[in-house]
């Protein structure tokens, strides 16, 4: 008897338990990446062997509709190698191109994204920059810019962006 009061009592607590939702609200943000050194066309940033790639700034730009966020923590990438961690707003990096391959090289993001009313997320982002012989193969006028690169929003640290 003791045994099925028992059960009538686990039995409804078992249903709430798996009715919770893993539903994570992640934050909803993109990145927007400041850069000087280089031109940009097509996602693409190119660079001149030789010259110095200056990200000056990297910022959350919260979705229409929610509310503001920050980022932390920054990790940059190149070609999948980690160039350190940047922990203080806008976190700058300079690449200096003079001893890289001409051709099609990776810079990665990976940053912490707190936003107002969600968890927290990471961000992983990468594009390409494209390091080129001479001002001649750079594509486009000018010397800097922005660049919104596709990003992904997770709920793990560890996530690889694929």
């Amino acid at each position: 008897m003791k045994r099925i009061l028992y059960l009538l009592f686990v039995i409804p607590l078992l249903g709430l338990i798996s009715s919770c939702s893993d539903d994570k609200d992640l934050p909803q943000v993109s990145l927007s990446l400041d850069y000087s050194g280089a031109t940009e066309q097509d996602g693409t940033i190119y660079v001149v062997q030789g010259d110095t790639l200056d990200i000056t700034a990297l910022r959350a730009v919260p979705a229409e509709g929610t509310k503001a966020a920050t980022i932390t923590n920054v990790t940059y990438f190149w070609d999948g190698i980690p160039q350190g961690i940047f922990p203080v707003s806008p976190f700058p990096i300079s690449i200096k191109t003079a001893d890289m391959e001409l051709g099609k090289h990776y810079l990665g993001v990976n940053a912490t994204i707190l936003q107002v009313d969600k968890e927290i997320g990471f961000a992983v982002t990468q594009f390409p920059i494209m390091i080129v012989a001479s001002d001649a193969e750079q594509p486009g006028e000018g010397d800097g810019g922005t660049i919104n690169p596709d990003t992904r929003i997770t709920d793990n640290e560890n996530a690889t962006g694929k």
